[in-house]
């Protein structure tokens, strides 16, 4: 069963330019392990000190790999005096997955 974790990432003001480089090359370390299908940071529109943790594995066995690596290891370090406080991290089961079909052209007038 797929399994997405969000995690919301609340940095230190000031130090958002570390915490983006770290978050750059979790990700791209962790895209490289067997099972992810994504993993993705976001920055909030109202706060961007806020980021929001978007990763999405094949199955929990492929997680729970993942977060007993030294890759995953290296980035809980990599933390340490970047934070305002600990992060919040759920994980959402997914039993399926569902992509809606257009149907037809979105006239943009009637969008509101």
């Amino acid at each position: 069963m797929t399994v997405v974790a969000l995690a919301h990432v609340e940095g230190i003001h000031g130090r958002r330019p570390e915490l983006v480089a770290l978050m750059r090359a979790t990700a791209a370390s962790a895209r490289a392990h067997p099972g992810c299908l994504a993993y993705d940071f976001t920055v909030s529109l109202d706060d961007p000190d806020h980021l929001l943790l978007v990763a999405e594995w094949h199955d929990e066995p492929s997680l729970r790999a993942y977060y007993r690596s030294d890759d995953f290891a290296a980035y809980q370090q990599g933390l340490a005096g970047l934070l305002a406080r600990p992060s919040e991290l759920r994980l959402h089961h997914v039993e399926r997955t569902e992509r809606p079909t257009s149907a037809g052209d979105l006239d943009p007038r009637l969008a509101d």
